[in-house]
């Protein structure tokens, strides 16, 4: 019996770990992006880079119409992206994990945004889905969507149908 209890305990520790495990992803995830915001460095696109399997499907649509598939792709989005910004920072909470399997697990969290665009401050918030993937390395990113459910300038309000999404950022095609 205290082998079937002792193999059940270290289950149930090594989920707990993996758990902290793809929080902290999110946490460097976020960490990241906000340096990236105002550095524009190559070196902050590498470190994001890190966070995400080879196979990474990076999705700022809510229907697939704006995936980046694989790292060269999300690499060339962060160089493009990364500059329209002064700075921002970016806050996960509410993060939900499910487990598939041992090396497989799915996640939902809310976020929100705040920053800088030209010298204008905006403020955006809406929702994550995320698939992780246990590699040699850790826990990484296999998909990545943000479903926006704002993202306006703080001068405007995010009253009314969403998403609601700023028209200079659209009128760009910078989603």
């Amino acid at each position: 019996m205290a082998v079937a209890d002792d193999d059940d305990f270290a289950a149930r520790l090594r989920r707990l770990e993996d758990r902290e495990a793809i929080r902290e992803l999110h946490n460097q995830y976020c960490f990241i992006q906000d340096r990236g915001h105002g550095s524009h460095a190559e070196e902050d696109v590498q470190a994001f880079l890190a966070l995400c399997h080879p196979d990474i499907v990076w999705d700022n649509s809510p229907d697939g119409s704006r995936a980046h598939r694989g790292r060269e792709a999300v690499a060339s989005y962060l160089r493009e992206l990364w500059p329209r910004f002064d700075d921002g920072m970016h806050f996960v909470h509410n993060l939900s994990i499910m487990f598939e399997s041992d090396s497989r697990a799915r996640g939902r969290s809310s976020f929100e945004a705040v920053g800088g665009m030209e010298g204008e401050a905006f403020v955006a918030a809406g929702y994550y889905e995320n698939e992780y993937v246990r590699t040699a390395e850790g826990w990484r990113f296999l998909f990545h969507r943000e479903v926006p459910f704002f993202f306006v300038k703080t001068s405007e309000s995010w009253a009314g149908p969403k998403p609601k999404i700023m028209s200079e950022w659209l009128r760009k095609g910078r989603r």
